[in-house]
């Protein structure tokens, strides 16, 4: 192993590269500041180094496919280590307070921009508090419906897109403001507008990790974690599906993919756990960056979604319309686990998906004036994507017992008729708490079996078109 680092690293070029709109001096010393290190890598060598770098609890910052670059940001070991392995390094530094534009927005900004927005829009919009985080914030999610003020609709479908699981990329809760701002200023005013708040429940949390972000206001612009102790938890490893399973985290507190002492330790995962169970959302967007990527389910070396055959090319498209490269996160960074895709699609089945929007041009905190409007209007087109395929080809449907009483407890297998005519299983969805349903489906002709919790069958023979389809089983 050692042979092989040596060889590799010898043939990169690293050039150590100032953060955004700062002015920078050269040093070869003072690691008490924070520095982002692009390191320009043979193509034939990324996975090999990724891996590598992953595995030993580097800083990855981003990627650029096209350059086959990878953006670090080092400790003073990292650098000594890559140092000592010959390699010629080029070092900036610069003061961290100077380089966050004061636009961006902090956890007391979000929440007043929140409640400004429930009270110009009242009849569309409702402020939930989902939690708090461990030292005290809550942290808030926007409902925007037409009938907002009843929690859950159990006759419409959800749509779920949160921000700032990290707490430097600041860029990520503009995309939720403006999702915010463009679905309730188009509400009566443009006809698709209209369409997807009328028919949809659709969810925003613009920070989930507002402690974090308090820290990078505050003492240190390069903090990704919550604030647990001094060293802070990755919220983003510390989902409990495969938690800790695939080196796709670490257990070392000071990593900045730490996990946790425990799976579903931290308070905000809490919430977002217990949130997401209540809302079940059929599509989901978790905002990061960056690198220009679409990832989807799942996180671990050669796991796959449950729905993959939906998940998969839905991901795609999101990538070509985009122009971001599209697939899971082990095949193209390196695995991942306790992440919030994996554990919502494992759990509800839910499509989700994680957006890495701006490139290492920008990085985490490009100038707001340049690139906020920018960023924002190019992610547009997917997060309307998804509301558009809420009324795609898909099954919506309610279990009602003997008594008419809707069935809360139930599975829905579905078994797919090919060309001869012969039935293959194909997909199992759990109910939601309401007694319905709601799966995307290929179109095709189907056998739909529920199954209640006393083994009971009921059998419904139907065809999914290019359309969503609205059934009752009795």
């Amino acid at each position: 192993m050692e042979g092989f680092l040596k060889s590799a690293l010898l043939l990169l070029v690293l050039v150590f590269q100032v953060l955004s709109h700062a002015q920078a001096h050269s040093v070869d010393h003072d690691f008490s500041l924070t520095r982002r290190v692009k390191v320009v890598v043979p193509i034939g060598n990324y996975y090999q180094q990724m891996a590598f770098f992953n595995q030993n609890g580097f800083d990855v910052a981003g990627v650029d496919f096209k350059s086959g670059q990878i953006d670090l940001i080092v400790t003073e070991e990292q650098y000594l280590m890559l140092k000592s392995k010959g390699v010629n390094l080029e070092v900036h530094t610069i003061q961290e307070e100077a380089m966050l534009d004061p636009q961006y927005k902090n956890p007391d900004e979000i929440q007043a921009f929140l409640s400004a927005i429930q009270t110009q829009y009242p009849n569309i919009t409702q402020m939930v508090e989902i939690g708090r985080s461990i030292e005290n914030r809550p942290i808030w999610a926007m409902k925007i419906s037409d009938n907002v003020k009843m929690r859950f609709e159990y006759d419409e479908p959800t749509i779920f897109f949160n921000s700032m699981h990290h707490a430097r990329e600041v860029m990520t809760p503009e995309i939720a403001i403006d999702i915010i701002q463009y679905l309730t200023a188009g509400y009566g005013r443009d006809e698709k507008v209209t369409h997807w708040v009328n028919a949809n429940e659709i969810w925003i949390i613009p920070m989930v990790n507002v402690d974090g972000n308090n820290k990078v206001w505050n003492s240190n612009n390069m903090w990704r974690k919550n604030n647990r102790g001094n060293y802070g938890v990755d919220i983003n490893r510390n989902y409990p599906y495969k938690w800790g399973e695939c080196n796709g985290s670490s257990g070392s507190r000071y990593s900045e993919t730490f996990r946790g002492d425990a799976a579903g330790s931290e308070p905000e995962t809490q919430a977002m756990m217990n949130f997401i169970s209540q809302i079940r959302p059929v599509f989901s967007i978790s905002f990061h960056s960056y690198s220009e990527l679409v990832l989807y389910p799942g996180g671990c070396q050669g796991e796959r979604a449950i729905n993959k055959d939906v998940v998969e090319p839905i991901g795609k498209k999101l990538g070509q319309m985009l122009g971001y490269t599209a697939g899971t996160s082990w095949e193209i960074l390196y695995s991942v686990d306790g992440g919030d895709i994996d554990w919502m699609n494992s759990e509800f089945q839910t499509i989700p998906y994680v957006l890495e929007v701006n490139s290492t041009r920008e990085g985490f905190q490009p100038s707001y004036n340049q690139w906020r409007d920018v960023t924002v209007n190019k992610v547009r087109v997917a997060w309307m994507y998804l509301l558009d395929m809420l009324d795609g080809p898909a099954v919506r449907g309610v279990v009602r017992g003997i008594h008419g009483q809707f069935e809360n407890k139930y599975v829905v297998d579905f078994y797919r008729k090919d060309a001869r005519g012969n039935y293959h299983y194909y997909h199992r969805q759990n109910s939601h708490w309401n007694g319905t349903f709601h799966v995307v489906l290929p179109p095709g002709d189907y056998k739909m079996v529920t199954i209640n919790t006393n083994g009971e069958k009921k059998e419904k023979d139907i065809t999914v078109e290019n359309y969503r389809k609205n059934i009752a089983i009795e």
